[in-house]
């Protein structure tokens, strides 16, 4: 009777055995294939937090790049509003030193050349000389606003002298730079409607061509200035246009 039994459960341990060591086995390949799926997905996590760095690092760098640019960029249109404003002082510089010539030539001189033998009119002429010249003075003196009431009222005293198209130039002048360029336009047109010769009315256009030039309208700028050239070849304006136009 025990015989048969220990026959079976020999039998039974002969069979069952071997699926036992080969499970044993697989679970050991399927543990193994874990750890090295295990390593690797912590070897993508470790590389993609590389990248995402690095994705941060350019990201930051693009962004200081292009604050920079902005600076940059911004710098350059005040650099050449600069430019343009010391081309502009330039200008109004060699307009003071033509004034003190401008200043002597305008007077009425007799037919012979000498000054007017009437103390009236003599009077009157030195009386407009002076109002003008210190009304210069304040404008050089950088009272603007106090140098367009003087000049206006010379203006207003004195609307048939050969200086008031002058005057009118600076008043566009202390406007300009003070930069309201719309009232400097206005100015500035006045001066050459009411200017007596060509070199007057250059200047005027010219500081027209400038006034507009600071409002950023180019194409108004460029006519002006091709004005100057076209209608005063011989003037100083007309150089100082041509160097304008080939900025611009």
């Amino acid at each position: 009777m025990h015989r048969p039994c220990a026959l079976i459960f020999l039998l039974t341990a002969v069979v069952i055995l071997p699926g036992c060591l080969a499970t044993r086995g697989s679970v050991r390949d399927v543990s193994a294939r874990v750890d090295q799926v295990s390593k690797e997905v912590a070897d993508l996590r470790r590389a993609q937090e590389a990248s995402t760095r690095e994705t941060t690092a350019a990201v930051i760098e693009l962004r200081t790049l292009s604050a920079r640019f902005r600076d940059t960029e911004a710098r350059i249109r005040e650099a050449s509003d600069r430019v343009t404003t010391l081309g502009n002082r330039v200008a109004a510089a060699e307009s003071s030193v033509r004034e003190v010539a401008t200043t002597v030539e305008a007077l009425p001189r007799a037919p012979g050349g000498s000054w007017p033998e009437r103390p009236g009119d003599r009077g009157a002429g030195i009386a407009a000389e002076q109002t003008f010249a210190a009304a210069l003075k304040t404008f050089h003196a950088g009272e603007l606003g106090q140098a367009v009431l003087d000049l206006t009222d010379f203006v207003s005293r004195y609307p048939k002298h050969p200086l008031v198209a002058r005057a009118q130039l600076w008043i566009g002048e202390a406007y300009f730079r003070q930069r309201d360029y719309r009232q400097a336009l206005l100015e500035f047109r006045k001066a050459v409607d009411a200017a007596p010769d060509a070199s007057v009315a250059a200047d005027g256009w010219l500081k027209i061509g400038q006034a507009y030039g600071m409002l950023r309208e180019h194409p108004s700028a460029n006519q002006a200035w091709q004005r100057v050239v076209r209608e005063y070849p011989n003037t100083e304006a007309a150089t100082r246009a041509q160097t304008l136009l080939r900025k611009y």
